[in-house]
């Protein structure tokens, strides 16, 4: 990968971790949840996860409704990167059923 393509990446992401850090979100809690393997990725959720994601997102949506952030402390302790959904496994499976398609 060229070094400007990764400068720029490491800017994007950077931008992006803030953003989401403002309003205590992950990232793939903003992913699309209409896509067939984040579907899959929600129903596989435990209890817990499930409700610690459908918290963060009800609280992002009242700061963003208040027009204000979480507080310099809090957002320091998100890492916003963490994986909890298990979409890895949904693509394959999916992937998969799909190559037994051209079985003939």
């Amino acid at each position: 990968m060229s070094a400007l393509l990764r400068m720029a990446a490491r800017w994007y992401q950077e931008g992006t971790a803030k953003e989401l850090r403002k309003y205590g979100l992950l990232y793939q809690d903003i992913l699309n949840e209409f896509h067939p393997d984040v579907q899959v990725a929600l129903s596989r959720l435990s209890p817990e996860e499930l409700s610690n994601r459908n918290k963060r997102l009800k609280r992002a949506a009242d700061l963003s409704v208040k027009h204000s952030e979480l507080s310099p402390e809090a957002q320091a302790k998100i890492d916003v990167w963490r994986k909890y959904l298990p979409l890895e496994r949904a693509q394959e499976e999916r992937l998969e059923r799909a190559s037994y398609k051209h079985i003939p």
